[in-house]
């Protein structure tokens, strides 16, 4: 297996096999690890695993086949497995990540893997987590048949699979809490790992601290946004890959199209999947895939993400996510006393509010800078129903939590108080359904208050104002994964004449950072006046 591993990462690295960026990175590693003196790759136990595979059978197509490793699928177990450390000759990695297209045997690969852990000693625990129990049982019923060349050993059970002999046992978790209570892995696979809710990921990764030795697997294609755990997880994958930090702990191998590749692109198709040289998934496949797909917005972003391993902000809404401005380093001190507007989008019972301030700049693009809030009861619970990182984004001081069920509307008048005082604010436009107290205290701060009706007859032109600056690449917003995440699950909901205003894709969405970033845009008007100023 060394041999078949190192020549699939040398063939990577001479260009003799289309790669993406990062496979390309995970390949030099390999390579250079062979030539580190701290850790050594355990040629024995690279052999024994290629061995226990050939025992077993495939399953689906080639059922009753022997599990011929194909080369990426050699390199990427031994990877995970195979690598020691030379002081104490314990595994090196605990965290491996596997990223690669569907269709490539990623589930089948990883019940083997399964497998082997399972019979290689006494007292092991493997688990296989996923979002639902159904899916979990995918890959222990692919394990359980794939077992059946290996005598009578492991007894069946429905949602495990044992050998009581030697108090080994193999079974199905769904991502939640309760799941972790008392868990000593010695494996672990996270299936899709990419739609698990919440902090479950990170949890799950820490519950391999009981004991000596504990790999845990993570196997998904892409995140569908970059405000979840698991894209937290490729990021830090990412930065060990080009050298910014050094994690032997962790070994990660991100198939996918590079960031210039076209997703019509044949021959960028191999580099997200891997196991398209043997046929698993044919080109065919792939190639009727991209002509079903390509026809809409929907259909080419799922495309990207599920056959090219590309990450992508699209959910088929209103806005191209791939003209998000790119995040700009924003003087605002240099800004003070500039004439700016400001939206607000004032929240009822546990939603957001959101103030943008929009700052015409000279070079004919406006800078954007929003400030949030959110209560914090049942925050946790609200994390997981919109899957996103709200107490990280407060801890970064992208939102501010306030206690309770409401917002306190004292520090919202507080923040528009000092934004005044910093800029030269023109208009501040306030839902006419708006708090009218909140409003009466704004007049009284001397605050230029001005009504805005949030229906499509003044938010159309709104919308219409914010998509040209949008697709003109004429906003500049700095670090803003709140504005980020509102502009990419925001739709367009049109009339009879075209006009549009946006709304929520599902409940548990959030647009407001979008909603008062649109008035604070449309408050000023752009380069003429507003039809809402002229009104």
């Amino acid at each position: 297996m060394l041999k078949v591993a190192t020549e699939y990462a040398q063939s990577i690295v001479d260009g003799r096999r289309p790669s993406g960026k990062w496979i390309y990175a995970a390949a030099k590693r390999f390579l250079a690890d062979l030539e580190r003196a701290d850790i050594y790759f355990d040629a024995a136990e690279s052999e024994r695993m290629g061995a226990f595979f050939s025992e077993l059978t495939l399953i689906g197509d080639s059922t009753g086949e022997p599990f011929a490793l194909a080369p990426w699928q050699q390199w990427a177990i031994a990877n995970l497995y195979c690598w020691r450390n030379a002081d104490d000759g314990e595994r090196r990695v605990s965290n491996g990540l596997l990223q690669v297209g569907r269709g490539n045997g990623k589930t089948t690969l990883m019940a083997g893997l399964c497998l082997y852990d399972l019979l290689s000693g006494s007292g092991k625990r493997v688990h296989c987590v996923a979002n639902r129990v159904e899916q979990g049982e995918i890959l222990l019923d692919t394990a359980r048949e794939m077992a059946k060349g290996l005598g009578d050993r492991l007894k069946t059970f429905q949602f495990t699979l044992e050998d009581r002999d030697h108090d080994c046992i193999m079974s199905v978790l769904p991502c939640k809490a309760s799941s972790l209570d008392g868990l000593t892995p010695s494996l672990w696979i996270a299936d899709e790992a990419a739609e698990f809710k919440g902090r479950f990921l990170s949890k799950l990764v820490s519950a391999g601290a009981k004991r000596k030795s504990c790999l845990g697997v993570i196997i998904s294609t892409p995140a569908d946004n970059p405000d979840g755990i698991y894209h937290e997880k490729v990021t830090h994958a990412e930065a060990i890959l080009r050298g910014d930090i050094v994690d032997d702990s962790t070994v990660a191998m991100l198939y996918g199209i590079d960031g210039g590749d076209l997703l019509e692109d044949e021959e960028g198709w191999l580099k997200a999947n891997p196991g398209a040289e043997y046929g698993q998934p044919a080109v065919k496949s792939i190639r009727r895939a991209w002509t079903s797909a390509k026809t809409t917005p929907m259909g080419r972003s799922e495309f990207a993400r599920y056959n090219c391993c590309r990450m992508t902000d699209s959910t088929g809404g209103w806005l191209d996510m791939s003209l998000w401005p790119a995040p700009t380093e924003i003087d605002w001190e240099s800004l003070r006393g500039r004439p700016a507007w400001v939206g607000l989008d004032l929240s009822k019972s546990l939603d957001m509010t959101a103030v943008v301030i929009a700052v015409p700049l000279d070079d004919g693009a406006v800078a954007l800078r929003g400030h949030y809030w959110w209560p914090d009861a049942d925050v946790k619970q609200r994390e997981l129903d919109y899957r996103l990182p709200v107490r990280t984004w407060a801890l970064d001081g992208h939102i501010e939590l306030t206690p309770g069920r409401d917002i306190d509307y004292h520090a919202v008048l507080a923040k528009l108080v000092e934004i005044a005082a910093f800029f030269n604010v023109q208009t501040i436009a306030f839902d006419r359904w708006g708090s009218t107290f909140f409003a009466e205290s704004c007049v009284n701060e001397g605050l230029p208050l001005a009504t805005y009706s949030q229906g499509i007859a003044t938010m159309g032109p709104g919308c219409q104002l914010w998509q040209q600056y949008w697709v003109g690449n004429r906003l500049r917003v700095g670090n803003d994964p709140v504005l980020r995440n509102a502009c990419r699950t925001a739709i367009p909901i049109r009339d009879s004449n075209g006009n549009i205003k946006i709304d929520k894709r599902i409940k548990s969405t959030i647009i407001d950072p979008l909603v008062a970033a649109i008035m604070a845009l449309h408050a000023w008007g752009g380069e003429a006046r507003s039809v809402y100023e002229e009104a």
